[in-house]
Order: structure tokens, then sequence, then C-alpha cells
């Protein structure tokens, strides 16, 4: 049995299936099972799911007479056999962490269900998008009060970006609603909603979602059809208020709680210039590779780096820092004793004035003291990294990156790799270091 199952429901998508499927193996989380239900296809779908599953034990396809999305999710939840259960939509796609991201939020913090923030890509700009503003753990009502305020928000409705325990799910008997055709996913969320204590608030994007031109969503922007939709969804929204509220506290929030008929996605809205960047640089710049190069210790060293500096940034996003001061933390961290400004500027590669700016914020939170107090002469001031609660986050850096990058490796042969570098790294030392 696999720890988590990953479901996605498939109909005509044989353009998109490739990257969809292809993100979902290459997850740095492996015990997966990938249920791949095709709903009915005309084109070639079932015939790439099954390669899939021909290649890979943890892909199973299968195939079904035309439903209906909710139909074939519910097929899919009907065979799972994991843990945990994930969802995507054929059209998407995840950043490579997502899995992994999900389930230590889970498991480390006791929750019942985690929800993370995502991508939303439009042609080639990407938009970070979240409508909780602080990493943690809440409780459920804590969760229904916030998502009272933009209930319409995908961040809330949808169920690919949110983790789900499988026992709750079987428990209870929760499936789709295959007799309706809008809000299928935020009356499931609300079912699931009523059994559990607390949810998990994880403020790292687990997801790409794609807007799809000649949706459901973009054909139903205007308000009058949106009302009409939403009718038939108010009576789950609201009965789920009545079931969690005393009495008075549901009065007190009916007016809100009927908001949602007049309510509309803050995050389906156009991407505004000033957020939004180029896709494939979400996490910093594009990475480049070529084969070519493979045997050159530069590019060796370019990946290596940019790898780190996309683990650095999935920690800068949950501590509400930038890159660089994550950086300068880590860099404290690992040597955990005194450095000078001269040493950590050198080691993050940062210029004086980001690095002063940076080493700012780091001592106005506390995340670093200075270990020196003689602060009038520049060369002796000194920093030494203040424990917090960003230490787990970059705890699981270092064994992220190995997990990564030892992959298919022996003890024997990892040894035998960190020897042959140590004597690199000495050798070069000798020449450059002074």
């Amino acid at each position: 049995m696999s720890k988590v199952s990953i479901i996605v429901p498939v109909y005509n998508g044989e353009k998109v299936l490739q990257r969809c499927v292809d993100s979902i193996l290459a997850q740095d989380y492996k015990d997966i099972e990938v249920i791949l239900v095709d709903d009915g296809s005309k084109d070639n779908s079932f015939k790439i799911i099954s390669e899939y599953a021909q290649k890979d034990n943890r892909v199973v396809a299968v195939h079904k007479n035309n439903g209906g999305v909710s139909s074939t999710r519910n097929k899919a939840l009907s065979m799972a056999s994991g843990e945990y259960i994930q969802f995507l939509d054929v059209d998407d796609w995840l950043p490579f962490d997502s899995t992994k991201q999900l389930v230590r939020a889970m498991e480390e913090n006791d929750a019942q269900m985690v929800i993370g923030d995502f991508y939303r890509v439009v042609d080639d700009t990407i938009s970070k998008k979240g409508s909780i503003k602080n990493d943690g753990l809440i409780s459920r009502n804590e969760y229904a009060d916030k998502m009272m305020l933009t209930p319409a928000d995908f961040y809330y409705g949808v169920l690919w970006n949110k983790l789900y325990r499988k026992d709750i799910i079987d428990k209870y008997n929760i499936r789709m609603d295959e007799n309706i055709s809008y809000c299928e996913d935020t009356i499931f969320n609300l079912e699931y909603l009523l059994h559990v204590d607390n949810i998990y608030v994880l403020k790292v994007p687990v997801y790409y979602y794609v807007k799809t031109e000649g949706s459901l969503v973009s054909q139903n922007l205007n308000l009058e059809s949106t009302v009409n939709m939403k009718t038939s969804v108010i009576k789950y929204y609201n009965q789920f208020y009545k079931k969690i509220l005393d009495e008075e506290a549901y009065e007190n929030r009916k007016l809100f709680i009927y908001s949602y008929l007049v309510s509309f996605s803050t995050d389906a809205l156009s991407i505004p210039f000033f957020e939004s960047k180029k896709l494939g640089k979400e996490t910093g710049n594009r990475i480049y590779y070529d084969k070519q190069l493979s045997h050159n210790e530069w590019m060796a060293d370019y990946l290596k780096n940019a790898f780190l500096d996309q683990l650095l940034n999935t920690v800068a996003q949950q501590s509400k820092l930038d890159l660089n001061e994550v950086k300068i933390l880590y860099f404290l961290y690992k040597k955990n004793k005194e450095c000078s400004t001269d040493e950590l500027c050198s080691l993050s590669e940062l210029k004086i004035s980001e690095f002063s700016l940076a080493i700012a914020k780091l001592l106005a939170l506390s995340y670093i003291k200075i270990a020196d107090l003689n602060i009038f002469e520049e060369k002796k001031i000194r920093y030494v990294y203040n424990p917090s609660k960003v230490s787990d986050l970059l705890k699981n850096v270092d064994s992220d990156y190995e997990a990564v990058a030892y992959e298919g490796f022996t003890k024997q042969e990892k040894e035998d790799y960190l020897s042959s570098r140590d004597r690199i790294l000495d050798n070069i030392s000798k020449r450059i270091v002074k």
C-alpha cells in the first residue's frame, strides 16, 4: 500500500497528459500510487495512460464509460489504497516537492487536512495565489471564518491544493455529488470539513493551475449566471455553518454566509502586472541543463546551487523572508558559530548593500544576533544564529537535498563520491584560500 493516492480524472487530455503525469512521477516523494481514470475519452488519452502504467508500477490506468468528472473521481476513490488522497486535473501539474510538502505538513502537525497556495498560469505568465496569510495549524472554525470572507476563492473550493486523510473519507463515506455539475468539489470539501478539528495552512505553492479557455469557469463569469448556479449550492454552504456554529454565532454571521451568492473568486482574476512572473522564473531564474556539459564541473555546481536555492526559496515562502535572508540564515545555521560580515557576504554571494538590508531584517526579527558587541569597528562585527521556528525548516533542507541528489546511490557509492569531492576541495583550497 502506498502512502499517498494521487487521483487524476482524464477526458480528452492527450495534449496535456504528459506534462501532468510526468510532474507526478518526478515528485521527490516516491511512496505514491497514481490513479489515472479515463472518462470515455474520444482521443488517445487511454492509450497514453496505459503506456505509463506499463512503464511504472505506481501507475494504475482505468477506463470507464463517460459519466462526468464526479463519477470519475468517485471511481478512483473506491480504488485508492493510500493513507492520504491528493487530486489533480489533467490540464495542470505539480511542483517537484508538492506531495512531500503536503505529507510533511500533515504528519508533523497531526493535521486532518492540509491546504496550500498555488500558482495560477495564464499563457506564459504565472502568479502565486493564497487566501490565508499565515502558515500554521488552525481550528476548523477559524478556517470557516476565514473562508466566509472570500468563499468563492478557488483556494477554498477546489480539491487540488489540499491533502485529505483517506480514513476520514471512508468513515463518513464522503463522495462527489454526481447529480450536479457546478461546485461539486466545494460540496465535497464542506462535507469533509464537518468531520475534522483542524487544518494546516501551508504557505508554499503546491500546484500549477492553468486557466483553460472554454472551461466552465471561464464561460460563467457574469454575476447573474454565477448567482443562478450558486443557488443550487447555497443550501450545502448554509447547512455547513449551521452545523458547526451555535445559534448566536450563526445569526451573527448570517449576512456573510449568504453573501456567498454574489461573491466572486479573487484568485481567478487576471494576473496584475506587479505580482506576475514569467513561467519558469517563479522560484528564481529559469534553470537550464546542457547534457553536453554534464562532465563540466561548472555545470555540476550550477545545477546543485540552483537546486539548493529552490529548497531555500521554499523556506523563504514559509517564513515570509526573501531568498537572500534565508541564505544568510542557512550558512549561520550550518556553521553553528560566529561569522563575520566578509565571510557571510562571500558564502552567500551577496553585495554589501544586499547583505546590509538582509542582516538588518534578520536582526530585527531576532533570527540572528550580534556575537561581538564591539560594533564600532566593522571588522569585529560577528553574527550568530539564534534558534527559532525556522530551524526545523532549515533542518529539512539538507535531507531534502540529499534525497534527490543521492537517489539510486548505494551507501558505498555515496561514501566514495563524498571522499572524492573532499579531495577535490582540498586540492583547490590549497591554491586559492588565504
